[in-house]
């Protein structure tokens, strides 16, 4: 008689009520996230670079303020890292390139992690982004984690860490906010009574300051007179800190204030546009064309020998688009209006 083995599955999650779900692959994600790390392991840059990579390797070294808007989350998560890996002998500015590189390989697929500004980015720490780039994965992630279980007990949950994660990530970059946005959209379209609950707004309004409440670093360490002190960030009275932090500069600590609206770059509101419309999508466009082929052309504007893996691409992105559609709509709404407020968002920073 042959052996018939049957094959075992983990069993769906079933959580009162609603229907069962499937767990998450984390395992496969835990594998892409780990196939990234290497890559950018192999290709790290062995020192700083041109830009801003030195300042926020310095900064972050020292636990300093970088220039406006300071960026504390980074400084500090990024200075924790430093000194987790100090005991293995690497430099300074390795070990910081190795927390941008950690920051994307954590957010990105595998193809979205080989795109040319992503890969730049994660190989030296030239900017803050990488972890903007990682916090809007997860509000993503919570997202779709809420929308499988919208009718479960206690999903708010999702929303509210989302929320939270989005306000604690300004710290870091206003770039963390993009996913809003499109937060907001999906989560009308797909249903905004938990916004008319008085319980969820309980836990919203901390949860909000508490993610504000990281920028008091400023003006502490600011007090403090690190070596590097852009702005110098102080603050007389704690109740003049505080104004400025909630209020995210409008009023308060003159000093935290100017930091935090980063006056010093005479940038115009958001509602003023800077150029016209055509001017706009043109430079989406150069953006969008440096992505997939740039070894072939180190040229910085859109250029005939990488058109054709750029129309290639953004074919793959419209079906991409259009499977979504086909399969729920809502999610087309969230993508859309992400890819939108990413567009405009790195118009404006």
């Amino acid at each position: 008689m042959g052996t018939v083995t049957e094959r075992v599955t983990e069993p769906p999650i079933k959580t009162g009520a609603g229907p069962a779900l499937e767990p998450p692959p984390y395992r496969a994600a835990a594998l892409a996230g780990a196939a990234v790390f290497v890559l950018y392991v192999v290709t790290l840059a062995p020192t700083t670079a041109f830009w801003d990579a030195s300042e926020y390797i310095t900064t972050a070294h020292i636990l300093g303020i970088p220039h406006p808007p300071g960026n504390p989350l980074f400084v500090a998560l990024a200075r924790v890292w430093s000194l987790l890996l100090a005991p293995l002998g690497l430099s300074v500015a390795v070990r910081i390139n190795l927390f941008a590189a950690a920051n994307s390989a954590a957010a990105a697929a595998l193809l979205g992690a080989t795109a040319f500004t992503v890969w730049n980015q994660s190989t030296v720490n030239e900017k803050v982004y990488t972890l903007s780039v990682l916090i809007g994965a997860i509000v993503s992630w919570l997202a779709l984690r809420w929308y499988d279980r919208r009718d479960h007990p206690g999903s708010d949950r999702y929303v509210l860490l989302a929320l939270y994660l989005m306000v604690l990530g300004s710290t870091n970059h206003l770039m963390s906010l993009l996913p809003a946005p499109a937060f907001a959209v999906f989560t009308l379209a797909v249903g905004p009574a938990f916004l008319l609950r008085s319980t969820f707004w309980i836990r919203a309004i901390p949860l909000v300051l508490l993610g504000l409440s990281f920028n008091v670093f400023l003006p502490i360490r600011a007090a403090q007179d690190p070596v590097i002190n852009e702005g110098e960030p102080t603050c007389e009275a704690v109740g003049g800190t505080l104004v400025a932090v909630f209020t995210n500069g409008r009023t308060g600590c003159p000093a935290l204030a100017a930091n935090l609206r980063r006056d010093q770059y005479g940038k115009p509101p958001l509602t003023q546009r800077q150029a016209p419309f055509g001017a706009q999508f043109a430079n989406w466009f150069q953006y969008f064309d440096w992505q997939w082929s740039r070894g072939l052309d180190p040229s910085p504007v859109p250029s005939r020998g990488r058109l054709p893996f750029t129309l290639l691409f953004l074919a793959l992105g419209l079906v991409g688009l259009y499977a979504t559609l086909r399969a729920d709509a809502r999610w087309l709404a969230y993508l859309g209006t992400l890819a939108l407020g990413s567009r405009s968002g790195s118009s404006s920073t």
